[in-house]
């Protein structure tokens, strides 16, 4: 049998904590630029089952310090354009482009980034956001 020991040593350790800018702004024409010159870092697809209506998606990623460049709705699929900032010295700059079809319930994140080492960690939070 497991002791309770055993088991701690079998959970993944705890990852690092990514520390977003609560101060973070964007220019949109910066937003336009980069979201351009920035290669993919990171894209996939995640069925949700949120549990607020789309339109309150925005105000759930700023409480995670993700800012809301643009969003809409054209037919079934809801766009919207999220960035950050890491916070500290890096100022990683961090954009997300997600596209909700409502019908289907699927979600498509394209992410791009200044600089690659915080995106595993942004892009587990924007699918924590979608998921909770």
């Amino acid at each position: 049998p497991l002791s309770a020991a055993g088991l701690e040593d079998a959970l993944p350790a705890p990852a690092a904590a990514l520390a977003l800018a609560p101060g973070a702004s964007l220019d949109p024409a910066v937003f336009q630029q980069q979201w351009g010159a920035l290669p993919t870092a990171d894209s996939w697809q995640h069925r949700t089952s949120l549990s607020v209506p789309l339109e309150q998606l925005s105000a759930r990623f700023g409480t995670r310090h993700v800012k809301t460049m643009a969003f809409g709705t054209v037919g079934d699929a809801s766009k919207f354009y999220f960035f950050a900032r890491e916070a500290g010295a890096a100022d990683t700059l961090l954009l997300c482009e997600l596209v909700v079809t409502r019908s289907t319930g699927v979600a498509a994140a394209t992410i791009k980034a200044t600089a690659p080492a915080p995106v595993p960690l942004f892009s587990s939070l924007v699918r924590e956001l979608l998921s909770s």
